[in-house]
């Protein structure tokens, strides 16, 4: 057995698709330290900077002499300290909705939720470019489960006519914006699709949350579709991580009471696992204020976003989106991403390449991502970094052909 797990692991190697962690020494703001050197990092989910943010920080540190390290019990039992339930009726409030549930982690909060709400006799249908978190959950649901072209309405909506009447329950799963693309689900057409085949829609908006919407409420925000209990899509489940742009850990579920007090009592990733640590909690709930009281961070993270993609579309890279502060660069083949991500590493940038499977064949990529954290200084070096290293490499400044999703 092991000989044979050795040579799989040959041929992940031979492939460009073997994976290993690096170990992170230090982080001082938009710059990460590892193996000794300060690099600057654009490889964080942390969009606004909460993590290191002293009332944040301040926040975890009180939660940890109140509450201690962690709570010693799932929710059920002992586990729901006060910290937990005000996070949650924050959460709520924060999301428009009526009432929210907290997971130890958003990939624990998709499997739950997923899980609970359908299964043998009812039909999941999801974009083909979901979240690994989505797909696993949809597939263990029991529940049959179609995939459609990534935010192809009219395949969705073909999907949709064909199975009407044949299950007991329909769910459309989606994100918001996809964090392996960065582009943004076409929701306005999506929820009324819900709405027309009576289905529900669960929104992964791990990515949107503190981002997205005038008040960083996300996707349903930007996109102007009404709250909860004010739109005719009554069927809008919202999901959601504190480990992106809250600079927390865990997930949640926001959307009508009826719904969240089910999961509490259905879903197996909330009912048979240790609650969430006091600190990340109390973490969270700060960043929430946070989001509301300092705009500017949004601002600032935005006009990141802004300068970023206009170097890199000067330097005639192919950018696989430009409408979130996740921006990846597609090169192709997973080895001319793991050269150039090494070569950005030599020259002091930190971005990983992603490949398959984590993306489709053939599209392996530099995900970069954009913080509040970056400074023009930080901006000025990485755009430096970047065209030496892409000269250096000889890929990724000229458009490779598109893949194709459904080959």
């Amino acid at each position: 057995m092991f000989d044979a797990l050795q040579e799989e692991l040959k041929e992940l190697r031979a492939q460009g698709l073997y994976r290993s962690c690096r170990r992170v020494e230090a982080i001082e703001g938009a710059r990460i330290r590892i193996d000794g050197r300060w690099l600057i990092h654009l490889a964080s989910n942390n969009y606004l900077g909460l993590s290191q943010h002293p009332r944040v920080v301040a926040a975890a540190q009180e939660a940890i002499q109140r509450y201690g390290a962690g709570t010693g019990s799932a929710r059920l039992i002992s586990g729901t300290f006060s910290i937990h339930e005000e996070l949650e009726e924050r959460l709520a409030r924060f999301k428009q909705a009526q009432s929210a549930l907290v997971f130890p982690t958003g990939y624990m909060a998709n499997l739950g939720i997923i899980q609970a709400l359908v299964g043998p006799g009812d039909l999941v249908i999801g974009d083909h470019l979901n979240h690994a978190s989505l797909v696993d959950a949809s597939r263990l649901s029991r529940a049959a489960f179609r995939v459609y072209p990534h935010r192809d309405l009219d395949r969705l909506e073909s999907a949709l006519k064909h199975r009407a009447g044949r299950y007991r329950r329909v769910l459309i799963v989606t994100e918001g914006v996809f964090s392996m693309d960065g582009d943004l689900a076409p929701l306005p057409g999506i929820a009324e699709l819900t709405r027309r085949y009576n289905a529900w829609l669960l929104i992964d908006d791990a990515h949107a949350t503190g981002v997205f919407g005038a008040q960083g409420r996300g996707t349903l925000e930007h996109f102007g579709i009404p709250p909860e209990g004010q739109s005719p899509f009554e069927g809008i489940l919202q999901m959601g991580t504190l480990s992106k742009a809250l600079g927390s850990q865990g997930g949640y579920l926001a959307g009508p009471r009826v719904v969240v007090d089910y999961l509490r009592n259905k879903a197996r990733s909330f009912i048979y696992t240790t609650a969430l640590a006091p600190a990340s909690a109390a973490a969270a709930l700060e960043a929430l204020n946070l989001i509301e009281e300092e705009p500017v961070l949004r601002a600032g993270l935005w006009n990141n976003v802004r300068e970023w993609v206009s170097a890199l579309d000067e330097m005639g890279c192919d950018l696989i989106s430009r409408a979130s502060p996740i921006v990846p660069i597609r090169i192709g083949s997973s080895e001319e991403a793991v050269a150039l991500a090494q070569r950005l590493f030599e020259a002091g940038i930190y971005a990983p390449a992603i490949r398959p499977p984590t993306v489709p064949a053939g599209s392996a990529r530099i995900r970069t991502s954009l913080t509040a954290l970056h400074t023009q200084a930080d901006s000025k070096s990485a755009i430096f970094s970047f065209k030496n290293s892409l000269e250096s490499e000889k890929i990724g400044l000229f458009p490779v052909k598109a893949y194709d999703d459904f080959h």
